[in-house]
């Protein structure tokens, strides 16, 4: 005790208090709520279920009842709920800004009575036939529930259980869809409950949102209704970009052009960075960012500083010519971009002759997806090959110059090494008949969902490849069958997570612990599920022996009981445990004999009280305690509970967390609570729970880590 209280005292004479200097959170999308019902509260109980998730921003509501909102204010909002009981002020023009809405590229989720109900609650004007989903009829009542799954990996049933639509179950007469439509899932008596399309931004859905909670005959608040509601938004949502072209107005308006004929986006905007510097604020309004140069930024520091805010705040940057060529400091952005946020270096000017696509180092990165051609007669392109030490080629051009560029520590940021506009407006520029425009389209896509890889010997995989892909939470989902041989450290590098398991043994238990370990060291992120860690099962080699388990290894074992449950949620406002509202591990529920974590803490556990989700003291780690694999393959856990949704969420952290050593709390801070924490497994000495530096102690060195983000108080 002596020797903690003496050297700590000496520190805390020293401390110096840094202000808390928070750059903001991701983006989170806007939803809008455009009704008319006459249920007291109703408006406000959907609000209420759509703003539980903590997936959305904001929830609005608009009394379209009363009034018609204009295009200007829809097109604040990522997507519209569409829900009516009485009739509409102007179903007219609702139907005409609705419409213009969903063609701009916005999403749209309708409701019963919308569907189906008095001819003044559908949509008139331009909002016809081809605009539903449902073919607009009578409605019935009675009780009715989930029936039929037509589409069971359909991301709309993501942890969709059950559903009782309540004494009144107000649901469409008849059974016609539109035409190109795709029924998901039908009530119990047929009816259709889901339906998408034929329009990529358009859901149906044949229930009215109003929960039991407001009225006792509506449908039953315990089931999955709010799963429904919030899967089908984000379904319909796309993403949001904004072009920083300091270039003139056509060339701008050309690569907006281009961007928007891919469909991949609710809206490209545009802001003029030669006469001002946007803001945080501004930027994050929007979940990816374009920019380049070729008249020179107003302010190349200022836009750097902000650039790099941006993407500490998970925002994506998609960095292209001239960007990258040390032309005039104005040309690209300096600052804090300057100190670790480049791919490809400003390195001399840019080579303007003739080029054509050449080597795909990495042909089935989802960048790369539908780009089979780009040429130019002045393909502007980088005269080095070099790149950041982070920085690792995706592809290139047929002279070797680097064309594609992602980086191992920041999975949003990518630089391209070519002038964004096209042939379209002058003539020598890249050849608009050619993959430009989708490039550039998928390079902003792959800043926004990160590319993962599962890790496994499991002859099962493909089960949590199919759910995982249906989920449409990433740009890609690939597997490596690591029972068969051990995956290079370089056919890793363009994964922002993996995630490791198996239930055969690896081919390489020391081989695979390193090459995982070299990935987490070069800015990846792993996720183990159980069987990684007990014995014969686990990787070994740096991996053990320099503190990335989470979960000691090897275990003895692993149990299998009966069906076993979600327990106490540790921490419900971390990232792994968001919108999880329910778990089941099916007959199986293969889950770890009762060990404490060897380091980090504990997020979720399984009703008998074994972990079911942890996280690293200090790396970007996640350890599952459960196998992945669903029963829709063998005795795994339930897929219509949430266990895919909490897989998707563990690979999402550990591919955006920023590891900060010393908060052992997870709140964000090191600060006292952590200090209580680390003292007291300080005090232990052999306690490894405070180990910041993986030798499987919390000693000395661990002291100074601590001291280091103590003195800091904020997460960097």
């Amino acid at each position: 005790m002596t020797r903690f209280v003496l050297v700590f005292a000496w520190t805390l004479a020293v401390v110096l208090w840094a202000p808390f200097a928070h750059a903001g959170a991701k983006r989170l999308p806007k939803v809008l709520m455009v009704h008319s019902l006459s249920v007291p509260n109703g408006a406000a109980d959907v609000q209420t279920k759509l703003l539980s998730s903590g997936l959305f921003g904001a929830v609005d509501t608009f009394n379209a009842g009363a009034g018609t909102p204009t295009i200007a204010t829809l097109r604040q909002y990522d997507a519209a709920l569409v829900s009516c009981q009485a009739p509409w002020l102007d179903r007219v023009a609702l139907g005409n800004v609705l419409k213009q809405y969903v063609d701009e590229g916005f999403g749209v989720v309708q409701t019963t009575f919308t569907t189906g109900g008095t001819p003044n609650s559908n949509l008139g004007g331009g909002w016809d036939a081809s605009y539903n989903c449902i073919t607009f009829g009578a409605n019935i009542t009675g009780a009715a529930s989930l029936g039929t799954l037509a589409s069971p990996n359909h991301s709309i049933l993501i942890g969709v259980e059950t559903f009782s639509g309540g004494s009144f179950s107000f649901r469409p007469s008849g059974t016609a869809i539109s035409p190109g439509a795709t029924l998901v899932a039908s009530w119990s008596d047929g009816k259709p409950l889901v339906v998408v399309g034929p329009k990529i931004n358009r859901v149906d859905l044949g229930f009215f949102p109003v929960s039991s909670d407001a009225l006792a005959s509506l449908w039953a608040s315990n089931t999955d209704g709010v799963k429904l509601l919030v899967n089908s938004l984000l379904y319909v949502m796309r993403p949001k970009v904004l072009l920083l072209g300091a270039d003139t107005s056509p060339f701008v308006a050309d690569v907006q052009a281009k961007l928007r004929a891919t469909n991949l986006f609710s809206a490209v905007d545009s802001f003029d960075v030669v006469a001002s510097t946007p803001t945080l604020n501004t930027l994050q309004a929007y979940d990816a960012v374009l920019t380049w140069s070729i008249i020179g930024y107003a302010d190349s520091v200022a836009l750097g500083n902000v650039l790099a805010d941006y993407v500490d705040a998970g925002g994506g940057v998609v960095a292209g010519a001239f960007v990258n060529a040390l032309v005039d400091f104005q040309y690209y952005p300096r600052g804090r971009w300057a100190l670790g946020y480049e791919i490809i270096p400003p390195v001399g000017a840019l080579l303007s002759n003739a080029a054509s696509l050449g080597t795909l180092d990495y042909s089935t990165h989802p960048m790369l997806a539908g780009v089979s051609t780009l040429s130019a007669s002045a393909a502007y392109r980088p005269v080095s090959t070099t790149l950041r030490p982070e920085g690792f080629r995706i592809a290139a051009w047929n002279d070797g110059k680097p064309l594609v560029a992602a980086s191992t520590r920041l999975p949003n940021r990518v630089d391209l090494g070519m002038y964004p506009p096209s042939s379209t407006v002058n003539a020598t520029l890249w050849d608009a008949s050619t993959g430009g425009g989708r490039l550039m389209a998928n390079a902003l896509l792959h800043t926004i969902k990160p590319y993962v890889a599962l890790v496994a010997s499991d002859s099962l995989v493909s089960d949590v490849v199919t759910k995982l892909t249906a989920s449409r939470r990433f740009s890609g989902v690939v597997s490596f069958n690591a029972g068969a041989s051990t995956p290079s450290s370089a056919s890793l590098r363009p994964f922002g997570a993996v995630a490791t398991w198996s239930t055969a043994g690896y081919n390489n238990r020391s081989a695979l612990g390193n090459t995982l370990a070299d990935y987490v060291d070069a800015g990846g992120g792993v996720v183990t599920a159980i069987w990684s860690n007990t014995a014969l099962t686990s990787p070994t080699g740096r991996w053990t022996t320099e503190g990335y388990e989470i979960t000691p290894s090897p275990l003895p074992g692993w149990l299998s009981f009966a069906p076993a449950l979600l327990g106490t949620v540790v921490e419900p406002s971390h990232p792994i445990a968001s919108f999880v509202r329910k778990f089941n591990g099916g007959t199986g529920s293969f889950r770890q004999d009762a060990t404490p974590l060897l380091r980090g803490r504990t997020i979720m556990r399984w009703a008998d009280g074994m972990m079911l989700a942890s996280v690293h003291n200090s790396k970007k780690r996640a350890d599952l305690g459960y196998w992945p694999v669903s029963d829709t393959a063998a005795n795994g856990a339930n897929p219509r509970t949430d266990v895919t949704w909490m897989t998707a969420n563990a690979l999402e952290f550990v591919v955006r967390v920023k590891p900060c050593p010393g908060d052992l709390s997870g709140d964000g801070m090191v600060d006292d609570t952590d200090f209580v924490l680390f003292a007291e497994y300080y005090n232990a000495l052999i306690d490894p729970r405070g180990d910041l530096t993986g030798d499987g102690n919390t000693d000395d060195s661990d002291f100074v880590a601590f001291a280091n983000g103590y003195n800091k108080l904020t997460c960097p």
